[in-house]
């Protein structure tokens, strides 16, 4: 309905863009159909009045269009002389649409001044400043990780599930049970203990990173199924307690290529912490486990 693209602000208005690609500049001739699609699908109610009507042409704006762009009464005019050659019967296929009545009347009233145009310099200076811009053109500048995240003193609900299998591994290994208060009783599972957090926790921090540049996790979920598959024999192989498989699978990930992922190939962004700390991820999702 002559939307290529659609801006939404939060009070539910909206903005449209209508992308033109010529091997020149557009002129008046290309456009008058597309004039007549904002007229009758606002007029129909098919789609609301947008605040702004922005042009985007690969080529730029002929001086032509942009005369009658900047003078709304001449746009009118020339739509309702260009109606019946460029719009008519081109608005919907199969069926002729006439620049008579109420349809008319709209037209003659409608507000052109909400028709404007977009130089494509101005969108690739205004796409540079966000994250997406170096993965589309390259360049020097990349997105930037974002900060770390210290483990909470206190574990917290959404983390206790790698916790309980890190404490039944150390159980399995010292033959006997350890919880979060008697594991204070063994200092190098405390060390152990305190470094799997931290590792756990840099994940997280990847994920949110990877959430900040691109609005999403996706990323993050290649990255825990490329681990998945780098890991998954090895911890299918004999050993001889849960904390043994642990350590030895911790080694066994920092090993695993990551680089199918555009977060470790292009910004190298995952680190060895990370991906000890998303095998964590997996077990928190009881994907893997430590004792079998």
């Amino acid at each position: 309905m002559g939307r290529d693209v659609i801006g939404e602000y939060e009070d539910g208005t909206y903005d449209y863009y209508q992308c033109k690609r010529y091997d020149g500049k557009l002129s008046p001739s290309e456009y008058w159909l597309e004039f007549g699609k904002l007229c009758y699908y606002t007029f129909n109610n098919d789609i609301p009045l947008p605040k702004k009507y922005y042009i985007i042409a690969s080529q730029g704006v002929g001086p032509k269009l942009l005369k009658i762009i900047k003078n709304p009464e001449l746009l009118r005019r020339e739509l309702i002389q260009q109606w019946d050659s460029k719009c008519c019967d081109s608005i919907i296929r199969g069926q002729k649409i006439s620049l008579e009545g109420h349809l008319l009347d709209y037209v003659n009233t409608f507000d052109f001044n909400i028709v404007d145009t977009y130089s494509i310099e101005k969108i690739i200076e205004e796409h540079r400043r966000t994250n997406y811009f170096f993965f589309r053109f390259g360049g020097a500048i990349k997105p930037q990780r974002g900060s770390g995240i210290a483990p909470p003193t206190t574990p917290e609900n959404s983390e206790l599930n790698y916790i309980n299998k890190l404490l039944a591994a150390y159980s399995q290994n010292k033959k006997k049970t350890i919880d979060l208060v008697t594991l204070q009783s063994f200092s190098e599972l405390v060390a152990d203990f305190n470094n799997n957090r931290i590792n756990f926790y840099s994940a997280e921090s990847l994920k949110r990173s990877i959430r900040d540049i691109f609005s999403n996790e996706n990323h993050f979920e290649l990255l825990k199924q490329e681990m998945y598959s780098g890991i998954i024999d090895f911890i299918k192989s004999e050993f001889s307690d849960g904390y043994l498989r642990l350590i030895k699978t911790m080694h066994e990930s920092t090993k695993v290529n990551l680089s199918s992922s555009i977060i470790d190939r292009e910004l190298h962004f995952v680190t060895n912490q990370d991906k000890k700390g998303i095998c964590h991820h997996l077990a928190n999702e009881d994907r893997i486990d430590w004792v079998m």
